[in-house]
């Protein structure tokens, strides 16, 4: 397992350099993309903000994910600490204690706080790039991605920016429905797994251990 010993803090953007375009940033990106595409697990944690017009709220998640679904848990604030939700093709289940709720069902596409995790990781497998370059972000060197996506209400477009560490584990995402920014995702801890091409396993984690 290779350790990218890096903490991913709550963070302001400080965008200090931004050179687009090119042809290497470009197969870049779609390495990047590859890794995500490959992947067979992933789990960690993440600070969300919602923006609800003039309000802001901010939660922060624990979530697990795999081809065949995902879970997604609230650690705070208290007073929703413990809901989760799971999600499973088109099914969705809330959880809450020892009480287990079938939601129903909903779109792949549909935009909900604790979807923004999920989607975002679908995104950098599956988002259309749109723009993509390198900047520095408090100092860091980081890989940027644009991407879009279908989905929001009345078939709006979704825009995912998304900052990667150079070894392309990610580090933010802003999601955006249309012109309205609406979540950002923060990663503090990730661990992912990918197969390779030879049919074994390899893990890369970001975290604070």
């Amino acid at each position: 397992m290779r350790k990218a010993l890096l903490f991913a803090p709550m963070i302001g953007l400080c965008l200090l350099l931004c050179a687009c375009g090119g042809g290497g940033e470009e197969e870049e990106i779609l390495d990047v993309q590859e890794g995500y595409r490959r992947m067979t697990a992933a789990e960690g944690e993440a600070e969300l903000t919602c923006h609800y017009g003039q309000e802001e709220r901010r939660y922060t998640l624990a979530f697990t994910w795999t081809p065949e679904g995902s879970r997604v848990e609230v650690l705070a604030p208290d007073t929703v600490a413990g809901v989760a939700a799971r999600f499973h093709g088109e099914e969705l289940e809330l959880e809450y204690e020892d009480l287990l709720l079938d939601a129903g069902t909903y779109s792949g596409t549909d935009l909900t706080p604790l979807w923004a995790v999920p989607s975002s990781l679908r995104a950098m497998a599956e988002g259309y790039p749109l723009d993509h370059c390198r900047e520095d972000v408090d100092g860091e060197p980081c890989i940027r991605l644009t991407a879009e996506m279908d989905g929001g209400t009345e078939g709006e477009k979704l825009y995912y920016t998304i900052w990667f560490h150079e070894d392309g584990l990610p580090l933010r995402c802003e999601i955006a429905a249309g012109d309205t920014l609406a979540y950002v995702v923060e990663f503090t801890e990730f661990t992912k797994e990918e197969s390779q091409e030879n049919g074994t396993a390899a893990a890369e984690d970001l975290g604070g251990d």
